[in-house]
């Protein structure tokens, strides 16, 4: 439009009654804005650290997955947001290029869509492996009992979680540590030469060790342990475990997203939390 008509349609604009004078003009405007706001992300004076950001983060969820259903394959995993700020409950990852910063634990689609996202605030018990298994088991809530496969690395995975998710209509994929509770001994145990592959079964969990370059050891309730041929990037062709192959397919989602948001992220240098991850939730969305 031209200039004239934004100014005649700037000078008739008005929120109120015609006869209303000075302050009343635009009081109505105000009270509407103030209360959105405050429905909609309003941190009272008391709220402290997780508390400040927790209804944008609600807000944020819901509206992901109002917009979009996913498809059978979800993946599980952390992500850290840069952060050299005072926090208690701030993290340090060695293997991730920020290092120091916020923790999220992401539930994603294979490709990179975010469907539930948890902030790190800091441990609750002394039992970490009790932990994990209800943090997963909060992430999938919206999307137990509806046939799920979900890709998780060896920091989630265990035995026993794998068989709570089985009953819930839900499969599981993915490696696991040797060193948890509920491992078969006889496969920790076992020694086996380069490209042998060994597995073992309780029920419909099962476990299995192949060696690479390393031990790799897999959970799985998704596929029957079987060597198969694959293709590398380059073309060439190699024979590795089924559950391998597809754990290696299907686990990049979070890395995905961390790829995405990374090209042209608006975080500043501040120290203040909340606005750190508010920046952080606006790149996500876009």
């Amino acid at each position: 439009m031209s200039g004239r008509r934004f100014e005649q349609i700037l000078r008739v604009t008005c929120c109120s009654r015609p006869e209303a004078k000075g302050k009343d003009k635009i009081q109505p405007l105000i009270d509407l804005i103030i209360s959105q706001c405050q429905s909609t992300f309003g941190p009272s004076k008391e709220a402290k650290g997780k508390d400040k950001i927790q209804p944008l983060i609600d807000l944020i969820i819901s509206q992901c997955q109002s917009t979009f259903g996913p498809s059978k394959k979800l993946s599980l995993d952390e992500s850290l947001l840069h952060f050299r700020g005072r926090l208690s409950f701030r993290v340090y990852i060695k293997g991730k290029k920020s290092r120091y910063g916020i923790k999220f634990f992401e539930l994603t689609t294979s490709d990179g869509y975010l469907l539930n996202i948890e902030m790190y605030s800091g441990t609750t018990t002394n039992n970490d492996l009790h932990n994990t298994e209800a943090l997963v088991l909060r992430l999938m809530k919206p999307y137990l009992l509806k046939g799920h496969e979900l890709f998780m690395d060896n920091y989630y995975n265990s035995v026993d979680l794998s068989d709570k998710l089985l009953t819930l209509k839900t499969h599981a994929n993915g490696t696991i540590r040797s060193n948890r509770k509920g491992n078969p001994k006889e496969l920790i145990n076992k020694k086996i030469r380069k490209g042998e592959h060994f597995w073992v079964r309780k029920k419909q969990v099962y476990v299995s060790k192949w060696k690479d370059k390393h031990d790799v050891l897999v959970i799985t309730t998704r596929n029957h342990p079987r060597l198969i041929t694959v293709k590398n990037k380059f073309g060439k062709e190699k024979i590795k475990p089924e559950e391998v192959s597809s754990y290696n397919d299907h686990m990049s989602g979070i890395d995905r997203l961390d790829q995405m948001t990374s090209a042209y992220s608006s975080p500043r240098k501040t120290i203040r939390l909340y606005k750190k991850v508010i920046f952080h939730l606006l790149d996500i969305c876009v």
